[in-house]
């Protein structure tokens, strides 16, 4: 090669060599900075993609293990209540069987009933006591139904504005009905089954938009919420009467089926009733907006009406028996608009399920179901037991040792519960340490062979830098020639 001034190869090959080590050497000191093999997609984009997955997996199952270690705790606390109920029923068995003497007279039994319905509070109050995280635990579970029922089957309408209806487990099954009177702005809930009323003032000013209204009934146990679509200038009202059955015959049935939810049917008192009825009988209707008018044959016997209402039809039918009677002219039955009364049913389970997320997807797999048995007087088969005579304590302990069997059987369950649990726990751990190893295989760094890679390239860093140094002096060299 010519030796030239203008150009200087030598020095071109050292630096573009000088400049290829030290990218390799500051990839070097990145990865043994970071602790990772795999900086970027360019790296390796494969064992990137699978690692960030191996990582997500990992993080989602450490969670899981934690779900699983509160369900174990949330499940000793359900036990911890089975066993001291368990205790208090075993008090309650020697007192029931100490009643039982006939060594006793009836004021001695008294005073050990006095205790003995203590005892029935207190497992109630523990039924209703024990949560986790405000989570009720051993006393079952509650469901506002909305489905026909055997005395009304009647439906809770959204389009009245009732948001929802709801009941406390303490409510039990009972049958509710709501009013609203818009002159005095009191929303009142009667529960048909006690017999029981409360009433509440909601004011005057009107719902409007998507906000809602809350309306807490706590004598009953019951909270409504209400929507824009309630009226608060309208009442809500049951009146609408069988006016040729107003001469007091006797009913044997009524049936609604058709186009429309019968509400409930009540006597000339307000009483919900089934079967014969004596007097007057309101029918109400949920019809719609419009009107409907209807008329039966002066007969007795088994007599079927279809009323138009102009959107549906309603089909009502009516046994009458032989001491009906009516006006002479036959009956007219008139159904006015109705679509403001309510009414709701609370059933009850005597288990509470549960289900913790004990892995990371979404499959059935994934989720461990745990029923909890209630433990509450009622669903123990206590309720009304007491020991105020011989004969009442020999029936309290014969129900208290199907209660103390009952009560086993579920913390036997919980119990089984909780092992599964711990097991499941233990397999999410040795989950978790075998996703770390294969994570840790595609992404960590092996720090020994990249050191031994770094002090090659550094090296070769500091020898590049030297050999460039000597390629810029060559030229010098020529000089000696000029002179």
């Amino acid at each position: 090669m010519a030796l030239n001034i203008i150009s200087n190869f030598a020095a071109s090959v050292a630096h573009r060599n000088l400049t290829k080590t030290d990218m390799e050497v500051t990839g070097s000191l990145s990865k043994l900075s970071s602790g990772t093999r795999v900086l970027s997609a360019k790296d390796d984009a494969a064992s990137l993609a699978i690692g960030s997955r191996l990582n997500a997996e990992v993080q989602a199952m450490k969670q899981a293990s934690v779900n699983a270690s509160q369900a174990v705790s949330m499940l000793q606390i359900a036990d911890g209540a089975m066993a001291k109920t368990d205790d208090i029923l075993v008090r309650m068995k020697s007192l029931s069987v100490q009643a039982g003497s006939g060594n006793l007279s009836s004021t001695e039994r008294s005073l050990i009933d006095n205790e003995y319905q203590a005892l029935l509070l207190e497992v109630d109050r523990i039924a209703q006591d024990t949560e986790f995280n405000g989570t009720a635990l051993v006393n079952g579970s509650s469901t506002t139904s909305t489905a026909r029922s055997s005395l009304s089957g009647s439906v809770v309408e959204a389009a009245d504005g009732f948001a929802s209806i709801a009941f406390n487990d303490s409510v039990g099954n009972a049958e509710f009905t709501v009013s609203f009177n818009a002159t005095t702005n009191v929303l009142t809930i009667n529960n048909l089954t006690s017999g029981q009323s409360e009433g509440v003032d909601i004011g005057a000013t009107a719902i409007t938009g998507n906000n809602t209204q809350t309306v807490n009934f706590s004598n009953l146990g019951a909270t409504v919420v209400l929507n824009s679509a309630f009226d608060k200038t309208a009442d809500l009202t049951i009146a609408n009467t069988v006016s040729a059955l107003s001469n007091g015959g006797d009913i044997d049935s009524v049936t609604v089926t058709g186009g429309s939810d019968l509400l409930f049917i009540t006597d000339a008192a307000g009483t919900l009733t089934s079967g014969a009825t004596t007097g007057a009988v309101l029918i109400t209707f949920d019809v719609g907006t419009d009107s409907a008018t209807g008329s039966f044959a002066n007969t007795t016997g088994a007599q079927t009406m279809t009323i138009a209402n102009g959107t549906n039809n309603v089909t009502v039918s009516l046994t009458l028996e032989t001491a009906f009677t009516s006006d002479g002219a036959g009956g007219t039955i008139t159904l006015d608009a109705l679509n403001h009364a309510v009414q709701g049913a609370v059933s009850t389970s005597n288990t509470t399920t549960f289900s913790f997320k004990v892995g990371s997807g979404t499959s059935a797999q994934d989720d461990i179901s745990v029923s909890v048995g209630a433990i509450s007087v009622s669903s123990l088969g206590l309720t009304g037991t007491d020991v105020t005579d011989a004969a009442n304590a020999d029936s309290a302990s014969g129900l208290i040792t199907t209660a103390i069997d009952t009560l086993n059987t579920r913390r036997s369950q919980v119990g089984a519960a909780q092992n599964r649990m711990e097991f499941a726990s233990a397999n999410i751990s040795v989950a978790i340490e075998n996703m770390e190893a294969s994570r840790s295989g595609l992404l960590d760094l092996d720090i020994a062979s990249e050191m031994s890679r770094f002090t090659s390239k550094q090296i070769l860093l500091q020898a590049g830098v030297a050999m460039l140094g000597q390629a810029n002096r060559m030229p010098q060299n020529l000089l000696a020639l000029l002179q």
